[in-house]
């Protein structure tokens, strides 16, 4: 396990475990380490906790909100920002699967783009405004685990859409049920045991935002890829900001 957390952590993000090294994986080894992408949620989570919870103490709760999304962002090395904004290119700017994919995989930003980054990252920090206000720190650190527990989902047993491959194709070819159990007991421990019944409500509400996203990808684009992950990634966790916000820090306290 220590090996698949290793691994997990240094795909998610830019931290590293002590001692580990670069090496080349096989992808069987790749894909095993889904099952623990819910523990790095709950690494990042914290980390950005506990800088909210200090930043706090000098800032306003906007500007707060704001570095700590930017703390995310910056572990995570932007890389589910990036799908989404290639998602909102490739869905907004084609018709067909085949266009769709080709725009994706272009390595500019386009107007659709664009948009769906300040307004995902606007939902973001003024959700996690609301939350810092009401000093939620344990769904800050419940909602990255349960994102990245979505992703795993959105591989398990869905075809990769492109034709000549790519790092997500890894993962899906070898995702199996293992993976999956194990990534939603990790996600659903969790979110019962920092937020109680709440955390039930942030399981299905994870649900609710991954099953549509699961089956627009195969509609739009004919399956799964790493930038529809990324996209799974950031729309799950704005649902689940707004809707902790909801249940804890607006109408709950």
């Amino acid at each position: 396990m220590w090996k698949d957390v290793g691994m997990a952590l240094g795909f998610l993000s830019r931290l590293r475990l002590p001692g580990q090294g670069m090496r080349v994986a096989a992808p069987e080894e790749i894909a095993r380490s889904l099952a623990v992408f819910p523990v790095i949620g709950l690494i990042l989570g914290a980390l950005q906790a506990a800088a909210g919870w200090g930043l706090s103490f000098a800032f306003s709760g906007e500007l707060s909100a704001l570095w700590v999304v930017g703390l995310g962002t910056w572990l995570t090395r932007g890389l589910h920002l990036d799908g989404l904004a290639d998602v909102a290119d490739g869905v907004g700017g084609a018709y067909e699967p085949s266009r769709r994919l080709a725009i994706m995989k272009d390595s500019r930003v386009g107007a659709f783009g664009v948009l769906a980054l300040i307004f995902g990252i606007g939902l973001k920090v003024f959700a996690v405004s609301g939350l810092l206000a009401a000093h939620r720190w344990s769904a800050l650190i419940v909602v990255p685990a349960l994102s990245r527990c979505t992703m795993v989902f959105c591989t398990y047993k869905i075809p990769y859409a492109r034709s000549e491959g790519g790092l997500g194709k890894t993962f899906l070819d070898h995702v199996g049920r293992r993976e999956l159990v194990w990534a939603a007991a990790w996600a659903g421990t969790a979110a019962v045991a920092l937020e109680r019944v709440w955390g039930l409500v942030l399981v299905v509400m994870a649900l609710a935002a991954a099953v549509p996203c699961r089956r627009g990808a195969k509609r739009w684009i004919g399956g799964m890829t790493g930038d529809m992950l990324g996209a799974v990634n950031e729309v799950t966790e704005i649902a689940l900001y707004h809707t902790a916000l909801v249940f804890r820090g607006g109408v709950g306290g």
